[in-house]
């Protein structure tokens, strides 16, 4: 009885450890808009073949990562690596596959990642795009949501043309918001939206909420093209500074 006690209080210790892990998350991109499908520790983890992967919600330490490069007609290349994932951390790699070379996974960043915030706005102080709380018949400000897929390439064109046929930046903003609630794009991708806006103020506000929309983060820089303003880039670097 005593034994089987201990061994039930270890399993309870070992399910609250794993409660208050830190998350553990990575995002894989080919150089250059490489294509390549992925399986991680044996398991598929993407849909076809794509230039960019992320993913959450991993298991720190070290994972077995096997990549398929198509090479055309049907036939490709098959590249294994191991990679280590540290806890507590968003882990950035760029996947090469130059001619005359072997493929090659190489580590471009390491970011700290924080648990979600979940806030809600208070009297005359209302979240963006929301009136001030308590307002009769509107919902109470939703928490945080981390985003779960990726659009693909044909899926970001159709959201900016669904923002071009709206005359006003607030309407585009409207519609680029709900359509990035839960998904994630490139940052070149990130770019092309936000330079669809007319004022730079709405750039800065959206090129702030899109950094967590990000999958390449490490590439976030392509973004800054789409300011006008050299103190409109200061403002946004600063804020990518403060949320790292």
């Amino acid at each position: 009885m005593h034994r089987f006690l201990l061994l039930l209080l270890s399993y309870l210790l070992l399910g609250f450890g794993s409660l208050q892990a830190a998350p553990v998350a990575a995002s894989i991109a080919g150089e250059r808009g490489l294509a390549f499908r992925l399986s991680l520790d044996g398991q598929p983890v993407s849909r076809g073949a794509r230039p960019q992967v992320y993913l959450d919600q991993l298991r720190l330490g070290y994972h077995w990562a096997d990549f398929f490069i198509p090479a055309g007609r049907g036939r490709g290349y098959n590249y294994r690596t191991q990679i280590f994932l540290p806890d507590g951390f968003e882990t950035n790699f760029v996947l090469v596959a130059r001619p005359g070379f072997p493929p090659a996974l190489r580590t471009v960043s390491t970011v700290p990642l924080a648990p979600p915030v979940v806030s809600y706005p208070t009297p005359g102080h209302p979240a963006p795009g929301y009136p001030a709380y308590p307002s009769p018949g509107y919902p109470a400000y939703p928490a945080y949501q981390t985003p779960v897929y990726q659009l693909a390439p044909a899926e970001v064109d159709n959201l900016l043309q669904a923002i071009q046929r709206r005359p006003f930046d607030d309407a585009r903003m409207a519609i680029m918001r709900d359509a990035l609630r839960d998904s994630f794009i490139e940052s070149e991708d990130a770019r092309r939206l936000i330079k669809s806006l007319s004022f730079d103020e709405n750039r800065i506000e959206t090129a702030k909420f899109l950094y967590s929309r990000v999958a390449d983060r490490h590439n976030f820089y392509q973004v800054y093209d789409a300011l006008v303003f050299a103190s409109s880039i200061r403002e946004v670097q600063e804020y990518v500074q403060s949320v790292r």
